[in-house]
């Protein structure tokens, strides 16, 4: 019987770890190691399990389970500790039931009658509650828990340190079962507040990917509206563009050569401007500069985007659209003050060994340091940056954001 009980107890906690860790070796490698550690099991427990080969039976599970697998170090303890915690709790509980409500004597002895019905019993309901583990591991999603998950194995870890060192269990049960009943309760209540736990922690992760599924829609939804207002500009450019050469044959017809180089020079400066204005290699600054397009035409503002480094991935889509349009807005209202026609507005961005640096540079009459910092730090709050903002020739401002990638 505890030959058969060591394979059950393998098999299950193989099944446990098959359902989210992947074997490092082969199908017939992995057998192996699966038939070396159940024989190692069974010339321990040979003669029947105590409270220091439950010990050694937990350190078998960890070798094994170590040995055997690939993944994360809390994905395999996670596979071992709940489940070496059920296995002692089924056997207290089935030994208590047996003894007190069928007044069957539960011993060590491997051939009574007490043994064999307990150890039956027990492993019926280990194998259930691992089937309902191994469903409840699927919910939650191993792979993307958070560091702070081991927060939940403290008081298991703590249990099964209390259940390995009361001495024989099943003494206990005669002797004062008081002190054993009270354990089993914390026990069951800390294998209770471990799933909530795990559930809670996977309900947040589940929130963090809707809301990154959210601003991968929002997203989408900008490059359809980016999409829908060049279509606009397009449009308007290529109508303009017609009456504009409409105008330039009424001039050449007339030998009206002087006004037709300035109409020229005023379609190229119009078409560099709006070109700049509209492309630059980030969806998300395209989106941004071109719901202000108008405004930047009308003021006759230069813009000019160098976007050598695109991927933000430090700070997610919300952070950027509220960045860029931060940025893009005072660079437009202080242009808008400016009463010469030095306007300008240029962003650049490059990525240097372990920094992605982001600049600004635009014409400035007067402007409150203190302000743009404070909004900044307001904007990339809990991200690690720099932030460097100089006066120019009393003429321009510089706005330096440095970011470190591992933010």
């Amino acid at each position: 019987m505890i030959i058969i009980s060591n394979i059950i107890s393998f098999i299950l906690i193989s099944y446990i770890a098959n359902s989210f860790l992947t074997l490092k070796y082969s199908k017939n490698k992995s057998i192996i190691i699966l038939l070396l550690s159940t024989t190692i099991v069974c010339l321990t427990n040979y003669n029947g399990a105590s409270p220091l080969k439950s010990i050694i039976l937990l350190a078998i599970y960890f070798i094994y389970i170590f040995v055997q697998y690939n993944g994360r170090i809390i994905q395999k303890v996670m596979t071992i500790l709940p489940y070496f915690l059920i296995q002692i709790l089924s056997e207290i509980l089935v030994a208590f039931c047996l003894n007190n409500i069928l007044f069957i004597k539960i011993t060590r002895d491997t051939s009574s009658r007490g043994f064999i019905f307990g150890t039956f019993f027990s492993y019926a309901i280990l194998t259930l509650f691992v089937f309902i583990y191994v469903k409840i591991l699927k919910y939650i999603k191993s792979e993307s828990l958070p560091k702070y998950t081991w927060l939940a194995f403290i008081l298991p870890i703590i249990t099964i340190i209390l259940l390995v060192t009361m001495g024989d269990y099943f003494d206990l049960l005669h002797t004062n079962p008081q002190i054993l009943i009270t354990t089993v309760g914390l026990a069951i209540s800390n294998i209770i507040f471990f799933f909530i736990f795990m559930l809670a922690i996977n309900s947040t992760n589940m929130r963090h990917k809707l809301q990154i599924a959210k601003q991968k829609e929002e997203l989408f939804n900008s490059k359809l509206d980016l999409l829908s207002q060049q279509y606009d500009n397009n449009f308007r450019f290529l109508h303009n563009l017609l009456h504009t050469c409409n105008q330039l044959n009424s001039l050449f017809n007339d030998s009206n050569y002087l006004e037709a180089t300035n109409v020229l020079n005023k379609l190229s400066n119009t078409a560099y401007k709006e070109f700049n204005a509209i492309y630059s290699n980030s969806y998300i600054l395209n989106y941004v500069i071109n719901n202000n397009l108008s405004k930047i035409i009308e003021n006759d503002i230069d813009i000019k985007t160098v976007i050598e480094y695109s991927d933000f991935d430090n700070l997610n889509y919300h952070t950027q659209l509220i960045l860029f349009e931060y940025l893009i807005n005072l660079a437009i209202d202080s242009c808008i003050q400016v009463t010469t026609s030095d306007k300008i507005i240029i962003i650049k961005s490059v990525k240097t060994a372990n920094k992605i640096i982001l600049k600004l540079l635009y014409s400035n009459v007067s402007f409150n340091k203190s302000n743009i910092e404070k909004n900044i730090k307001n904007i990339l709050s809990n991200k690690y940056y720099s932030l460097s903002i100089k006066k120019i020739n009393n003429t321009y401002i510089s706005i330096l954001v440095t970011f470190d990638t591992y933010s």
